[in-house]
């Protein structure tokens, strides 16, 4: 057991031994040293630890509290340095993963190949899907993870983490509605040429979630479940769209497109992370999990650029995250 702290490990050892020099001799330390650790404990917490009785150290009620709380934490920071080492020794595991077509593209590709620098042993297997294939995928066990636009996982399926995403209007650059000096609304696109989602996807869902105000509806050109068809007619000019920023970074980098976040309440929603909630997380799914939660967080922010409307991603240092 490796002590959090040398004033927790002698706190905890005369709680044990009922006296500071009986704790002094298992820890190899001088009595003065220990009793000095419990004084400069007491003097952080404001009140005393122990009542200090001829028969021995006997803990205040305090003192209870305080100790329960040293040794949870002290299980925490041992099963935490458990999984280090684990991560640390890991040398091979598989991952089965069930992402969108858009996040197969470059999301998931940018988390799977800096995992692979530290951690070359591990395999992946990728499939892409609707929301609702996502969410059947991991119940049936067939991937370990799911991630998507959120939606109501079924029984048995939990939401494990959660990335705020902003629907933004696309255009190409320089289209009219990137000049407006402000955050364009749904409701200043609709004289516009409308490439839109398909009902039965997340981003369409947060159209209509917006849409449903507005006394003049959308109604699309051209309808599709294709993520990468929205972005070529826009890019060609047919139309204009609306995608969250991780469906256009590459593009938006590119100068192809333009991507602008809507000002309409209802236009921000989040991707989650699922898995099954009576699987047990692997080491190589918590490794990949910080991978992958450190690209979103990435594409994220290369759009986070508040005093401009029409958003080009910066591109950050490239880093690989720390496990320790």
């Amino acid at each position: 057991m490796r002590p959090i702290s040398q004033t927790f490990r002698c706190f905890d050892e005369v709680v044990r031994r009922g006296s500071i020099r009986k704790a002094a001799d298992s820890l190899h330390l001088t009595a003065a040293a220990v009793h000095q650790q419990i004084l400069n404990l007491e003097e952080q917490v404001g009140t005393p630890l122990f009542d200090r009785l001829p028969r021995g150290m006997q803990l205040t009620t305090a003192g209870e509290i305080i100790i329960a709380a040293v040794r949870r934490g002290q299980r925490d920071f041992d099963n935490a340095m458990t999984q280090v080492e684990d991560l640390r020794s890991l040398r091979r595991g598989h991952i089965n993963l069930a992402v969108s077509p858009s996040s197969a593209e470059q999301l998931v590709p940018d988390a799977i190949q800096a995992a692979m620098q530290s951690y070359p042993g591990v395999t992946y297997s990728v499939r892409s899907g609707n929301g609702e294939s996502i969410l059947k995928w991991v119940e049936t066990g067939e991937a370990d993870i799911g991630y998507g636009l959120r939606r109501k996982p079924p029984p048995g399926v939990v939401e494990v983490r959660a990335f705020s995403q902003h629907l933004g209007l696309v255009t190409p650059p320089g289209h009219p509605l990137t000049k407006l000096g402000k955050r364009p609304r749904l409701r200043d696109c609709l004289d516009y040429p409308l490439i839109l989602m398909t009902p039965d996807t997340e981003l369409r869902a947060m159209v209509d979630q917006i849409d449903h105000r507005e006394q003049r509806k959308a109604r699309p050109l051209v309808e599709s479940s294709s993520v990468s068809m929205v972005r070529r007619l826009v890019a060609d000019g047919v139309g204009i769209g609306f995608l969250i920023a991780e469906n256009v970074v590459e593009d938006v980098a590119q100068r192809k497109l333009a991507w602008t976040p809507l000002a309409d309440a209802g236009a921000r929603s989040f991707s989650c992370l699922y898995q099954r909630s009576d699987l047990t997380t692997t080491v190589a799914m918590s490794m990949f999990l910080q991978f992958l939660g450190h690209s979103i967080e990435a594409t994220e922010n290369r759009f986070h650029t508040p005093a401009r409307t029409s958003r080009t991603p910066r591109t950050p240092r490239k880093r690989t995250p720390r496990i320790t």
